[in-house]
């Protein structure tokens, strides 16, 4: 359990920095009903992501991707934001976010209101399951347009696969969200990450660019990480009752 005193060294920050990058994992979405894919019980355990989540298995077969997308999107539509992302939109309102980094396809943080008080930006370094692109002609469709269960697998108009805007295995980041999350994270004055096991890698460059480049970090997560010895401050524990009880003290 986190200490007091640690809730209100975070407040501290939070209330002198207008600079801030929040950044959040699987662990942000979980308290929304979606499981970490790499958890007991979460997708990797029903479907191999080696076949069903690989890029080149894709475009030989379309088929095990899109039904293990069809059991996802399932629990992506009827989730709803949480505490963490209603809590990011609260540090908005406070004019202290400058940009929100993603590892979820969700869109929650949207869905919650993010971008809408403000033009920051939201860098989805996975990607979004709401936008599809055929990989051929790269025409973009919504997700609503596109009828994806009673069919095998959807095709474009030129005969091309459509695919959801998500990262898989096999595939490079979106281009341009990388790095203009680095430099997000270069130029930031505080760090705040929630919900991130910081295993994945590129995502989990950005806590030590923070720190080399003066920014003060602050970690919110249910487990230890491998980058604590960087944070500032970590609290350990649920996510949105922390980050509502330092919302509370500022």
């Amino acid at each position: 359990m986190y200490e007091k005193s640690l809730l209100k060294e975070a407040a501290k920050i939070i209330q002198k920095e207008n600079d801030i990058v929040v950044f959040t994992g699987a662990g942000s979405s979980t308290e929304s009903g979606i499981a970490d894919f790499r958890s007991e019980g979460g997708l990797w355990s029903r479907y191999d992501p080696s076949i069903y989540a690989n890029y080149f298995y894709f475009l030989k077969d379309p088929t095990k991707f899109w039904e293990m997308h069809n059991d996802l999107v399932d629990i992506l539509v009827k989730a709803e934001p949480n505490d963490i992302h209603l809590g990011v939109v609260a540090l908005e309102k406070l004019g202290k976010v400058s940009a929100i980094i993603t590892q979820n396809i969700d869109s929650l943080h949207q869905k919650a209101g993010s971008g809408s008080y403000s033009d920051i930006p939201i860098y989805e370094l996975h990607g979004t399951y709401r936008k599809l692109e055929c990989i051929e002609c790269k025409n973009e469709y919504h997700f609503e347009e596109i009828e994806t269960k009673n069919i095998q697998y959807p095709v474009c108009k030129c005969g091309g696969l459509i695919k959801p805007k998500v990262v898989l295995f096999g595939e490079a980041l979106p281009a341009g969200v990388l790095d203009a999350a680095m430099n997000a994270a270069q130029n930031c004055d505080c760090f705040l990450m929630i919900g991130s096991s910081l295993l994945v890698s590129p995502a989990n460059f950005l806590p030590p660019i923070a720190k080399q480049s003066g920014a003060k970090v602050i970690f919110i997560n249910r487990d230890p990480t491998p980058m604590d010895d960087i944070a500032d401050v970590f609290l350990k524990g649920n996510g949105g009752e922390i980050l509502s009880e330092i919302i509370s003290l500022l």
